[in-house]
């Protein structure tokens, strides 16, 4: 007891949601977030602030997608100027919440997972 030890896990590595439409997905998380996705057919991901995130074709075995197991924040500078890009590629959003921890704007992606654009307080 009264020992530290150091922690089996030191970071997140990878983050990745599979997907049913490569092309859709990548219309919504590359063209309208803005992240910069790269790979191929099967698979692309980006570095977000150290952390991979990726997007794989679901394939046979995955089960069936989900957005209730799947709670992902991007951090964005200025979530109302982020529902006014949502708005403007004609994605529906959510009312923004603000409160002491900041503030944060709920939406879906085309598979229905959920998403949250997230600022931090400042």
């Amino acid at each position: 007891m009264g020992t530290a030890t150091e922690a089996l896990v030191r970071r997140i590595n990878v983050v990745y949601l599979y997907v049913s439409d490569m092309e859709r997905s990548l219309a919504f998380y590359r063209d309208v977030l803005g992240i910069p996705l790269e790979g191929d057919g099967h698979w692309q991901e980006a570095s977000l602030g150290g952390t991979r995130f990726a997007l794989h074709l679901a394939h046979e075995g995955v089960g069936e997608l989900s957005s209730g197991s799947v709670h992902l924040d991007f951090e964005v500078a200025d979530v109302a100027a982020a529902a006014g890009r949502l708005q403007s590629a004609g994605v529906e959003a959510g009312e923004t919440m603000r409160d002491d921890w900041g503030a944060a704007l709920e939406l879906s992606d085309p598979d229905g997972y959920r998403l949250y654009l997230f600022e931090p307080p400042s």
